[in-house]
């Protein structure tokens, strides 16, 4: 049913999954966790409040990380469905809740040089300088993303607010085109009226992880 429904309604838009992480001892600070994914579905706002994180990408030539604030995603695609799939095969699931998003509306909303698919670097080239290291992974580092380290990366460059700089921005509903949460203690029902509450009424649901 997932697979039918993003193959539908990806093309001429793309569709992006964000997902969030469960709690993990071994979590890494650049990871969203759950909780912020929770606030998100039972506060009434139709917006979707995002944190960006740093800390991503290739090291620069004088091996700086990146301090851009960025949300990372995954392209939904065929790789995608396959992944996915093993990861909801897994006795211990990484990730607990996804948001599905409209990748040719956070574009227009976010500007098209903010929302990049991210290319593998070349060893050959120099590194380029740490504010666009963001914009570049390795592949053997994507190994810790399994099984989504075959995947389409997206990052999207998150604006830091003119009050005290932090890096969070609201998504628009209409770039919201679903969620994928988990299966125990879902309710159908209870979902529908949360949804309702937060005149997301006709948003896709898919209880998969």
């Amino acid at each position: 049913m997932f697979k039918r429904w993003a193959n539908s309604n990806r093309k001429g838009r793309g569709l992006l999954c964000h997902f969030y992480d469960a709690e993990s001892k071994k979590q890494k600070q650049y990871y969203t966790k759950s909780d912020y994914a929770y606030f998100n579905l039972f506060c009434s706002s139709p917006e979707w409040i995002v944190k960006g994180t740093t800390n991503h990408g290739i090291q620069s030539e004088r091996e700086k990380t990146s301090q851009v604030p960025v949300l990372n995603c995954y392209q939904i695609d065929e790789a995608f469905f396959e992944a996915l799939e093993n990861h909801c095969d897994e006795a211990t699931k990484k990730y607990e809740l996804g948001i599905i998003l409209n990748k040719r509306v956070l574009r227009n909303h976010f500007g098209e040089d903010k929302v990049k698919d991210i290319e593998l670097w070349d060893h050959h080239d120099s590194r380029p300088p740490p504010q666009e290291c963001w914009k570049y992974d390795i592949a053997t580092a994507r190994r810790s993303l399994w099984p989504f380290n075959f995947c389409q990366v997206v990052r999207i460059k998150i604006p830091r607010q003119s009050l005290y700089k932090i890096p969070i921005k609201g998504i628009p509903r209409n770039a919201i085109m679903g969620l994928i949460v988990k299966k125990e203690g879902y309710e159908d029902k209870a979902m529908a009226k949360l949804l309702n509450q937060k005149r997301w009424g006709n948003l896709e649901v898919f209880p998969l992880l």
